[in-house]
């Protein structure tokens, strides 16, 4: 094979990538927990939104309303994944993980030819870049979609940093910038180690060809670099500031230390190098700390014995030991830093380097080692003969003896031994059979490919951690589903925009954005800080109901408030504890009923009455609990503006009644036609929250802040027309210039 062309090779890597994932680009199956609750509704709503004309930046669907544009976990400004998306008008399932797939070929194309650049064998490059493809935490953490996508520009934004400094051009280096902005536009930990480590990748290349360079040379080098820089910064922006303008009013603006440390990894998880359930990762109880996902290093066992065998040969190639330098110092940092409290080093990264605060997993420092091991598996691979019958005759047995003690330690309580994988190690005695009496590299070559696909079909793809059913799919289809979606539509035929509250169920959580139920709660770390401390938000998608002073339980006044007119949970909730009579059962099946809440306030409101308190002295629970807000709203003056303007308005309006028709309720612009002969209060049981702008027959007009969360509007006398539109840049404005008035 050492002289087939890129283009074959890419075949071969294709091949080799459809025999890893087949269940999944069938359909057959779909990728687990966070990708199919969290990521897949919210591309979904994205592309809904979009296809149908509305603007994506607001949410209304979850959480009582949300800043979509502002959480990079939405992938609005992924430019291929949201390519991908959009190529279907009502993309399914299926259709998100094939995007998710395409993106980690990608990436390990894009390995593949940097290997081959750093003089890799055919047979070193494609299992190089099948470690990066399917290897450890590749694998096992393949449902964190925007990690994945990052993870996966990082082979081409190396690949494009090595070749500007092969050739430094200005098209290349305004790809280099492209690559970088599509890395940058997400935000997530491995984001932030990027930051640093593409740098001094760049760095450690100019270093390496300064001497070699000419003058023109050197000044496109560092002048590419400085455009491939502001082009990147130039695309993701936007998504930075507005993101930086959701954290700083969210649920976390910044972690306490404790809360990273509790999540950091131990010596012991290093042992899943070794075998793959070494501590029940895959079978039995898991054993180790944090969770099974972040602890999965298994890169396979052949290409654990060709790095064992090879790594000498490899050192004593200059420009592979470079590069094998290099990933040695990414290595020992990023290994350091995933022991979290166990060593010092990340407590020094937390107060000194600026950022890390946001971010709570010391584990996502493992995809730095993984890309590490990729690129040395690469190079230790290149130093073994295919042709040499003998040595791969030892090898392949030593990896069958290997493959048969992975095999015998999938089991424990209460798990059984998982016999299916007995098939690696009879693939690896098989292979070693068939090479006693067949010569010729081309022979090795396929029997390593084949025995490492097997492998990581085996432990790392076993379906534990990338494969489970079409969860999205079985809710669509839901009875419960198909009866709540039929009366809420016929209940805003009516004029009446009603939400519902699902309680303990995840795949209820931002799956009601693929039928397009208004809900109460949602999926996802970011929230905005006020609606946690009023409303409450689950931790995570399953669990007990998240309660707060306001929201006791579903059938609180705040959720009258919210207009939540129905409560979708198990059959064996009882609602005796907060329902008095309980509440009727519109519907019921065996997994879920429906509740009628029939007391839920219309979206608008106009009380005749209002009182006014400060921010820091709120109504208490018990007073909101008593009070009728079809006649009394309760204003609180955001911290830090202007209360008298607030007291004003409330004298204006005082005891004045009003009209409303004509609703409009889409996603970023709320409307309602009002008529009275005084100046009255409306108020929109929406969250108060930065960038909502109002205006009364296209004139701006203040907005207040209403029973605890909601938004106010003194309207004139006479007939008037009320808007609001939410207004992306308005929101980082606001935030920038008052932060604590939405905190």
């Amino acid at each position: 094979m050492r002289t087939y062309s890129f283009a074959r090779l890419a075949g071969v890597l294709v091949v080799l990538w459809l025999a890893l994932n087949l269940p999944l680009l069938l359909g057959l199956r779909v990728l687990p927990g966070d990708a199919t609750y969290e990521f897949f509704p919210m591309m979904f709503y994205n592309v809904h939104a979009l296809r149908t004309g509305e603007l994506p930046w607001w949410n209304p669907l979850i959480f009582g309303g949300y800043p979509q544009i502002s959480d990079p976990q939405a992938m609005l400004f992924a430019p291929l994944m949201m390519g991908w998306m959009l190529l279907q008008s009502s993309p399914s399932m299926a259709w998100f993980v094939a995007g998710t797939l395409i993106h980690v070929l990608l990436g390990g194309l894009a390995m593949l030819a940097l290997l081959r650049r750093l003089h890799c064998t055919p047979l070193g490059a494609l299992i190089g870049s099948l470690v990066f493809m399917a290897g450890g935490v590749a694998a096992s953490r393949i449902q964190y979609v925007p990690i994945v996508i990052v993870y996966s520009l990082i082979p081409v934004a190396l690949l494009c940093l090595w070749r500007l400094g092969e050739r430094p051009t200005w098209p290349r280096s305004l790809l280099t910038g492209l690559v970088a902005g599509a890395i940058l536009v997400e935000p997530v930990q491995l984001t932030y180690f990027l930051g640093i480590l593409l740098p001094a990748f760049a760095l450690a290349l100019a270093m390496r060809r300064w001497p070699a360079w000419s003058w023109t040379e050197r000044r496109l080098y560092v002048g590419g670099l400085a455009v491939a820089g502001l082009l990147a910064l130039a695309i993701a922006t936007p998504q930075l500031l507005l993101n930086w303008a959701f954290v700083s009013i969210s649920n976390r603006p910044q972690l306490p230390l404790s809360a990273a440390t509790d999540m950091s990894v131990s010596g012991s998880t290093f042992l899943t190098y070794l075998l793959p359930n070494a501590l029940h990762n895959l079978r039995g109880t898991y054993s180790g700390p944090v969770d099974p996902i972040e602890t999965f290093y298994w890169i396979g066992a052949l290409p654990s014995l060709l790095l064992v065998i090879g790594w000498r040969r490899a050192w004593a190639v200059p420009t592979q030991r470079r590069f094998l330098l290099f990933f040695l110092v990414v290595t020992v940092l990023a290994i350091a830093y995933m022991l979290g409290g166990h060593t010092p080093f990340y407590g020094w990264a937390y107060h000194l380097l600026p950022g890390v605060k946001q971010f709570r997993r010391p584990s996502d420092a493992a995809y730095l080692v993984n890309i590490g091991l990729a690129f040395a598996v690469g190079f230790a691979a290149s130093h073994i003969d295919p042709a040499h019958r003998r040595q791969w005759l030892w090898i392949l047995g030593i990896a069958a003896a290997w493959l048969l003690l992975a095999s015998l330690g999938m089991r424990g309580a209460p798990d059984s031994w998982q016999a299916a994988t007995l098939v690696a190690p009879l693939v690896a005695v098989s292979a070693w059979w068939y090479m006693r009496d067949k010569r010729g590299a081309r022979t090795a070559t396929w029997c390593a490919l084949i025995l490492v696909v097997v492998d990581f079909r085996c432990f790392a793809l076993n379906g534990e951690f990338n494969q489970r059913g079409n969860g999205p799919a079985k809710f669509i289809a839901s009875p419960a589903v198909a009866f709540v979606t039929d009366r809420l539509r016929q209940d805003a035929s009516a004029g009446h925009f009603h939400r519902i509250e699902a309680t303990d169920f995840a795949s209820w959580k931002n799956n009601v954005v693929l039928k397009g139920l208004p809900a109460t709660q949602g999926y996802g770390p970011l929230r905005w800080s006020l609606w946690d401390r009023w409303y409450g938000a689950y931790s995570d998608g399953d669990g007990p109901r998240p309660v707060s002073p306001y929201s006791p339980n579903p059938g609180s006044h705040l959720n009258t408030l919210l207009g939540v007119r129905y409560v979708v949970h198990a059959p064996a909730g009882a609602t005796t504890g907060w329902m008095h009579p309980p509440a009727e059962v519109l519907y019921a099946d065996k997994d879920t009923e429906v509740l009628s809440m029939p007391d839920a306030y219309d979206r608008f409101l106009t009380p005749a009455t209002a009182i006014v308190r400060s921010a820091d002295q709120p109504p208490s629970p018990a007073e909101f609990e008593a009070t009728d807000f079809r006649k009394t709203v309760w204003l609180t003056p955001r911290p830090g503006q202007d209360a008298r303007q607030t007291a004003s308005a409330s004298e204006a309006c005082e005891g004045g009644e009003a009209s409303l028709s004509a609703a409009v309720v889409r996603n970023t612009h709320l409307q309602v036609h009002k008529e009275g002969e005084r100046a009255a209060w409306v108020v929109v049981n929406d969250p108060d929250f930065p960038g909502w702008i109002a205006s009364i027959d296209g004139a701006p007009v203040a907005v207040h802040r209403a029973n605890g969360m909601f938004r106010a509007v003194c309207v004139p006398a006479g007939a008037h027309t009320l808007a609001f539109d939410f207004k992306p840049w308005d929101m980082v404005r606001e935030v920038a210039t008052h932060p604590e008035a939405w905190r």
